[in-house]
């Protein structure tokens, strides 16, 4: 099953739910088509990424995210929220983050509904 992607247009959220394995045609297809949809967004937008099929992201996959997060950044991404299902894929979750040296609001969350909620209020902090 390759990535699914959805842009919620009325929130001005592009979803991302990734798939349990991550091939390099799929992730291939992924940048190209996800490349399209933060284009077609052409303003300032947030991400909910869910991981919470994936259980470990080869260091390939790693480093492709983390270019497409640095490029989602200065393409208008102001908030990013990552759903993962562990403390370990929160904590390869937080080191792509890192490893793109974002610098906007982002955090990892357990559920999609907490994750949207965040995004969709970001003056609840």
């Amino acid at each position: 099953m390759p990535f699914q992607i959805t842009v919620h247009s009325q929130d001005r959220i592009l979803e991302v739910v990734y798939p349990p394995q991550v091939t390099t045609a799929d992730l291939t297809e992924y940048l190209a088509d996800v490349k399209k949809a933060i284009t077609d967004l052409a303003g300032e937008w947030s991400a909910l990424v869910d991981q919470s099929q994936l259980r470990v992201m080869p260091s390939d996959v790693v480093t492709a995210m983390a270019s497409l997060n640095a490029y989602a950044q200065l393409h208008g991404m102001k908030r990013s929220a990552r759903v993962v299902s562990d403390a370990p894929s929160g904590l390869q979750a937080w080191r792509m983050t890192k490893r793109a040296m974002l610098s906007i609001p982002t955090r990892t969350f357990e559920t999609r509904a907490d994750a949207l909620q965040w995004l969709r209020n970001p003056d609840a902090d």
